[in-house]
């Protein structure tokens, strides 16, 4: 099939790896040669004013030369237990690799799941997986930000409940992932009264989000974009909204204090009135 043929940078790539290595082998084999039967003959030469005897001298070549073999018999062996110890490695990493592949197909089934348990289970496999693997860490804040905004497309404006537990637990862990790749992309999704205290919301999308009553309490919101978000009633108390695209008319229907924002816009301090917002 055309899509499985090997292309010509691969082929060439791979020809280059195996001049390489013919290289290196030639290299290897002249330098053992050299050593075992050219070098004994030098050093006997350099020898040749000090002992005049040639059967002494024969002896005293025979004797460099079993030095030398011996040496590179020792090499050979700290050779073949350096070979053997990258074939440990590479077989350990090949069955790290098969759980870690084996662990993300399991959570992506179990998220599918219409069952609670199995879709918190797969959650939190999940986070184990975005948090010590870089090849899946993108692909799985992708997986885990789509299972939020699809389990919340129905939900009303204006709920008084707080989002689903398994909603929540893919918040708490998009939230509190380990620093690295991945956009968090919430873009229009309806989550009132959720608690995204100390969520790690860096260059977030939240475009057209439903946030009314939510707990952002010391969350990072650089950068993040929020447009047409509705914050009313949220309480944005110690959130970093730096650079965030965010517009004075949303922020007088939040709350907080200590909000970083820029000049000029301002949040009132936060009381028992705002829940006002929330039941409109």
């Amino acid at each position: 099939m055309p899509g499985f043929a090997p292309s010509l940078s691969t082929i060439a790539s791979h020809r280059e790896v195996a001049a390489v290595i013919a290289l290196a082998l030639i290299a290897a084999l002249y330098g053992i040669w050299w050593s075992w039967w050219q070098l004994p003959k030098r050093q006997v030469n350099h020898l040749a004013l000090k002992i005049r005897d040639p059967k002494a001298r024969a002896d005293v070549e025979d004797s460099i030369r079993k030095t030398v073999g011996q040496a590179l018999g020792g090499l050979a062996v700290l050779l073949g237990a350096m070979f053997a110890l990258f074939q440990f490695l590479e077989q350990q990493k090949a069955a790290h690799d098969l759980l870690i592949s084996n662990q993300v197909s399991k959570g992506f089934e179990q998220l599918a799941s219409k069952e609670l348990f199995m879709q918190l289970g797969g959650i939190y496999a999940l986070e184990g997986v975005m948090n010590t693997s870089d090849d899946y860490r993108v692909s799985v804040l992708e997986a885990l930000c789509a299972f939020v905004r699809e389990q919340t497309k129905d939900v009303p404006e204006r709920s008084d409940q707080p989002p689903a537990t398994q909603v929540q637990a893919a918040l708490t862990v998009i939230g509190r992932r380990t620093e690295g790749p991945g956009h968090v992309d919430l873009l229009e999704v309806r989550i009132p009264n959720a608690d995204l205290g100390g969520a790690d919301l860096i260059d977030a999308e939240l475009g057209g989000s439903i946030l009314i009553g939510a707990n952002l309490t010391g969350a990072n919101l650089i950068n993040a974009n929020l447009r047409y978000a509705k914050l009313d009633g949220a309480d944005l108390s110690k959130a970093d909204l730096t650079r965030a695209v965010v517009e004075q008319f949303q922020l007088d229907k939040a709350c907080g204090t200590d909000v970083k924002l820029r000049p000029p816009l301002t949040v009132e301090v936060c009381s028992e009135l705002r829940s006002f917002y929330r039941r409109q």
